[in-house]
């Protein structure tokens, strides 16, 4: 279970931007690995204003849209599935890439692979932290923090670390992963219909650690933590991917039509 190595992955950091730039992003190198117009891609972005990101299959009920409006907090609906997140004081990674740059291409295998990568990072900064071996907690709540599912990133006292969620299709997979600098992805539960319990799952890279992190050091550790199992090249997005992105942004991800489909 590794990657081919056949192609590097580009690594991007795409700074700040709103709900709808981001996740159209992700569905632009998406199509443009399906259609050969892109390469692997490992991004790395946060979000401006906080914006709750729910999962595609997630009921659009869950979230109080109103109190989001009064309190300037963007909402946006993933092309992964999964629950709710609220992105603010973090950083997300975003890692695409084909058949072609992995073997075997199977979900458990890659989550377990980027998971890998992912402990490697958090130990470049002098985190230590494991891999979720089940999932726990509570199944039925709308938060994504709620619990850890397999795969994912924890704490050695078991507190969540990082929250990832995975699409797997056409040979091509995407997954992405918010990970927390401060709790401020608790305040959530403002904005939530139902109430959400954090009680064991209360965790963030500064409370980890024992000095403080930055966004400036974490995204350092990540490009230190993957470069061990990945070949990695500073890059961009191309022009078609710009040009796509523009589009499903103002198409689909900023519309209520794609936000409230279910």
């Amino acid at each position: 279970m590794h990657p081919t190595k056949k192609r590097p992955f580009r690594f991007i950091h795409t700074g700040a931007s709103k709900g709808s730039i981001n996740m159209a992003m992700d569905e632009a190198v998406f199509i443009g690995l399906r259609e050969g117009h892109s390469t692997p891609v490992l991004r790395i972005y946060r979000w401006l204003p906080a914006t709750i990101s729910i999962g595609y299959f997630q009921n659009a009920g869950d979230i109080d849209f109103t109190r989001c409006r009064e309190d300037g907090i963007g909402v946006v609906r993933r092309m992964t599935g999964g629950r709710a997140v609220l992105h603010n004081e973090e950083l997300t990674y975003s890692m695409l890439f084909t058949e072609e740059d992995f073997h075997p291409f199977r979900k458990k295998e890659i989550f377990f692979f980027i998971a890998r990568c992912l402990v490697d990072s958090l130990r470049a900064l002098g985190i230590e932290s494991k891999v979720a071996e089940k999932t726990r907690g509570d199944l039925k709540s709308a938060n994504c923090f709620a619990s850890p599912a397999q795969f994912e990133i924890e704490s050695l006292e078991q507190g969540k670390l990082i929250g990832s969620a995975q699409v797997l299709k056409e040979g091509i997979v995407l997954q992405h992963g918010a990970i927390p600098l401060t709790g401020s992805y608790r305040e959530i539960s403002k904005y939530l219909a139902s109430d959400s319990d954090f009680t064991k799952s209360i965790s963030s890279l500064n409370q980890a650690s024992d000095s403080s992190v930055d966004r400036t050091s974490l995204l350092s550790a990540l490009k230190t933590g993957f470069g061990k199992h990945l070949l990695l090249e500073d890059s961009h997005l191309n022009g078609f991917e710009k040009t796509l992105t523009e589009q499903l942004s103002r198409d689909k991800y900023g519309t209520d039509a794609w936000t409230l489909r279910k």
